[in-house]
């Protein structure tokens, strides 16, 4: 697989043993990694709590061996949590995780924006102006992190977060003035919505709008689950409502060799992809 296209390291089904991730890897020519520690190695780092300098150049190492790098460095925290104290430690982590980043070998900490619910179901609420502010105040304090440390503090929009829009997402960087620490990780289908469901044409807009601030893009597939409690479900990509090949062309185009990441693809999914003939092409 082409360096450039990237994969969760929990969506390979192997925890806890990182000598055993990288040599999956290895197997499957799969040389770029978007890290969750918390997923990854859960009970080594107490679901990702626990990481450290030493631990990160072990990981480093270790998938170095095998010709492997971490493009992205996954904190998945709600930085909007109703309980001040539950968002006070989420930022804390955040923060550690902005530090640490650099003996991961990466210098992009990517994060959602978070949920006025803990238990993160579907609620218009979190389009308020409350939730929003909430979350620049969270921001603030990481960016000044950032900076201390020469990384950059990633961003992934969302339809059921605060940050829910491309038109949300410039009033976050208009905010903080397009500060040179915030970025961005565009997943595209995250963005779908009943009225504007063309991946391509969000990408497109995206990259158009907020070319300098995008330092990962996520390439996954969807159907249309309109009877669940989430409108759409992760699919096969390919197999789904999204152009491929479009999708991966547009990335290609704006951001030549840029971070590609197949996203949601547990259940074996991962491995069907690598086998499926559209891909053949990138590898």
């Amino acid at each position: 697989m082409r360096e450039d296209f990237a994969v969760r390291g929990h969506d390979i089904a192997i925890r806890d043993d990182i000598l055993g991730l990288a040599t999956a890897l290895q197997a499957r020519e799969l040389r770029s990694l978007a890290f969750a520690p918390a997923l990854s190695l859960p009970e080594m780092t107490d679901s990702g709590e626990h990481i450290n300098v030493g631990l990160a150049n072990y990981i480093r190492r270790m998938l170095a061996e095998r010709d492997v790098e971490i493009a992205t460095l996954s904190c998945y925290v709600n930085m909007i949590h109703p309980d001040a104290c539950e968002r006070a430690q989420s930022v804390a982590r955040l923060s550690h995780y902005l530090q640490l980043a650099p003996e991961f070998g990466t210098r992009i900490v990517v994060t959602e924006t978070g949920s006025v619910d803990p238990n993160f179901a579907f609620t218009e609420d979190n389009f308020g102006d409350e939730p929003f502010a909430a979350l620049l105040d969270a921001i603030a304090p990481l960016l000044q992190t950032a900076h201390e440390n020469g990384v950059f503090l990633a961003l992934e929009p969302g339809i059921n977060h605060p940050v829910y829009s491309l038109d949300r997402v410039e009033d976050v960087l208009t905010y903080f003035g397009y500060d040179a620490a915030l970025k961005l990780v565009l997943d595209p289908v995250s963005l779908i919505t009943p009225g504007h469901d063309r991946a391509d044409e969000i990408l497109r807009e995206g990259f158009s709008r907020f070319g300098r601030q995008i330092v990962a893009v996520h390439i996954k597939d969807y159907e249309w689950t309109p009877n669940a409690s989430r409108l759409i479900k992760p699919v096969l990509p390919g197999t789904g409502h999204v152009d491929m090949h479009q999708l991966i062309t547009i990335a290609q185009s704006c951001q030549p060799y840029g971070i590609k990441c197949f996203d949601e693809l547990g259940n074996d999914m991962l491995d069907e992809v690598l086998r499926m003939p559209w891909i053949s092409k990138y590898q």
